[in-house]
């Protein structure tokens, strides 16, 4: 059989990052920008590129699981929170920075973004997908961000030509993410996007460089 160029990409990238200890068992699942990300032109290499966001008709939210999955004693949800905040044994509270804005947010007033939204994933590729890939890919840590409610409402099921990160030093990380996940599980982003994203990384090279 042969493989897909992004699954062969995959496959190199788990091992790299069991190596490296990137990804650790809860509670290390450490909310920090940089997270060991490839830079996006290494990422995006291994991303498919189509002309625009085609629509697919049939998403629901239970195409991708009930609810959220587990993680250890946790749910993906409650795994995620911890990870963020000073929480324990499942639970968080008090405060913690927001990674998409920079400022403070309340654990009590979050929700849990999914950085390539679910319909989204759906019209890129995943209305084709078995049950299990959709519900590992709802519940799939590298796609996940605790974010404001606001927030997360604002952004909605939107792509990054259309919605980005309001604080501008995170656009350039969120892209990164994006396209990390986008080529774990080999779905095409748009041009448009993909022309954002890599807008970004400039500006925040420049950013860095000036």
């Amino acid at each position: 059989m042969r493989l897909h160029p992004a699954q062969v990409y995959v496959a190199l990238l788990t091992l790299a990052t069991l190596v490296a200890g990137v990804f650790h068992v809860l509670p290390a699942l450490t909310p920090v920008r940089e997270e060991g990300l490839p830079g996006l032109s290494t990422l995006l290499a291994h991303v498919d590129t189509q002309p625009q966001r085609r629509r697919v008709l049939g998403y629901e939210r239970e195409e991708f699981g009930p609810g959220w999955g587990s993680i250890g004693a946790c749910t993906t949800r409650e795994a995620i929170m911890v990870s963020h905040f000073d929480g324990r044994d499942c639970h968080s509270a008090g405060s913690a920075p927001d990674l998409y804005t920079g400022h403070p947010m309340n654990a009590d007033d979050v929700e849990i973004d999914h950085v390539i939204p679910l319909s989204a994933a759906w019209d890129l590729g995943a209305y084709a997908w078995d049950d299990a890939t959709r519900v590992r890919f709802a519940n799939d840590p590298t796609n996940l961000v605790a974010t404001a409610s606001a927030i997360n409402q604002d952004k909605s099921d939107q792509l990054p030509s259309a919605w980005l990160p309001p604080d501008a030093g995170a656009r350039c990380w969120y892209s990164r993410r994006v396209a990390r996940v986008a080529a774990s599980y080999a779905l095409a982003l748009p041009e448009a996007d993909v022309s954002t994203m890599r807008r970004q990384c400039r500006f925040a090279l420049a950013r860095w460089s000036g």
